[in-house]
């Protein structure tokens, strides 16, 4: 007899689904992600975990993950904007109105109190399985989602940087991004290492390239971080950036095509450098050939030496680096004036060049630039 209650508390459970939805609906008007819902869509997702919880009932065991209607609606809840938090306490909402009901049906049916318990505790299991299934399907949604989403972000970044988009979709992209249609950014070209990955640098540096209301947008091509800035960016540790012309979004495959760009990742590896702070530089890092033979006149004489050679390359450095001035060329490689006037004598007899032409100090400066020493 006892058995017989238990079954019939389940079948009149099964056909109360409308009192069950309105219960629950009244839960779910807490929700603000829920308002936009259509009823029909709430009422569809109602029926099926009342078919659940009296399938549980029936089977008289825990129902698993696996057991559970496959995830097509959380697919939805989550297209439709709802958090995946609320998605969880919607679901124990209406778990919670179906094990209340149950109750009270029990009671009024005269079903054993460890049978009307066993109920009970198989309908509050659900919602332990159901958040097992959602938190496995969230983490594979998340990952499609950043995989989808970086893809998104190279296909603009990569479009925006090459001129090949068109003005309608720029319009549209923009909005999605929060970019300034109308607004000027430079393009920039960063490259360096991290142990959080590339990944990691990228989004350092869409952070400080962004100001207020304005964001930066960067993208990984290549194995490099590129994109837009709002502003100059301030350094990142481990990461070179070349940073081009301010210019609008529709133009900045111009800014993206300047010299500085390539100069500034094959000068540097560390730092944030645009044209001014190139300068000629930027001419000596992009033309290989007449860097190769200035390196070749001028200092592969002194490497020649050993440890000779590189003392006199260091010398060299700082005699340019402090105006030819050899007082403070002297303190600067703390030597004394004679010693620096000596090694200065000796690079015009190796490589037969006078420090008082200004072409050579030309030349010299731009071969310091293109073989700097390992």
């Amino acid at each position: 007899m006892t058995r017989e209650a238990f079954d019939l508390a389940v079948r009149r459970l099964a056909g109360d689904g409308d009192l069950l939805l309105e219960r629950t609906l009244v839960l779910l008007g807490e929700l603000a992600s829920y308002a936009p819902i259509p009823s029909a869509a709430l009422a569809e997702s109602a029926r099926r975990n009342l078919d659940t919880a009296v399938r549980a009932l029936r089977s008289g065991r825990e129902l698993s993950p696996e057991e559970l209607p496959e995830s097509g609606i959380t697919r939805e809840r989550a297209r439709q904007g709802v958090p995946i938090e609320d998605m969880l306490w919607g679901y124990r909402a209406n778990i919670g109105v179906i094990q209340r009901r149950f109750i009270e049906i029990a009671f009024a049916e005269g079903v054993a109190p460890e049978l009307m318990l066993d109920g009970s505790r198989l309908l509050w299991s659900l919602g332990d399985a159901f958040t097992h299934q959602v938190m496995r399907w969230y983490q594979e949604w998340t990952v499609e989602q950043a995989l989808r989403d970086s893809h998104l972000r190279e296909e603009f970044v990569r479009e925006l940087l090459t001129g090949t988009i068109g003005q309608a979709d720029l319009g549209r992209r923009c909005a999605a991004y929060g970019l300034d249609e109308f607004g000027r950014y430079a393009a920039v070209r960063a490259r360096g290492e991290s142990r959080g990955g590339v990944e990691e640098l990228r989004r350092l540096l869409e952070r400080r390239g962004s100001a207020p209301g304005r964001p930066a947008l960067i993208a990984v091509l290549g194995g490099e971080c590129a994109g837009v800035v709002a502003r100059r960016p301030a350094p990142v540790p481990g990461l070179v950036v070349g940073v081009g012309a301010r210019l609008p979004l529709a133009r900045q495959a111009e800014s993206f095509h300047t010299n500085v760009l390539e100069a500034a990742t094959r000068l540097h590896t560390e730092g944030v450098f645009a044209l001014e702070d190139l300068s000629w530089r930027v001419a000596a890092a992009n033309a290989p050939e007449v860097g190769a033979y200035l390196v070749e006149r001028y200092l592969t004489p002194l490497r020649e030496h050993g440890e000779f050679g590189r003392q006199l390359e260091v010398t060299l450095r700082a005699y340019l680096d402090n105006g030819q001035n050899i007082a403070r060329t002297a303190a600067a490689l703390v030597v004394h004036v004679n010693t620096l006037r000596h090694r200065l004598n000796r690079f015009t007899e190796l490589t037969g060049a006078s420090l008082a032409s200004t072409e050579v100090i030309v030349e010299l400066a731009w071969a310091l630039e293109f073989g700097a020493l390992d």
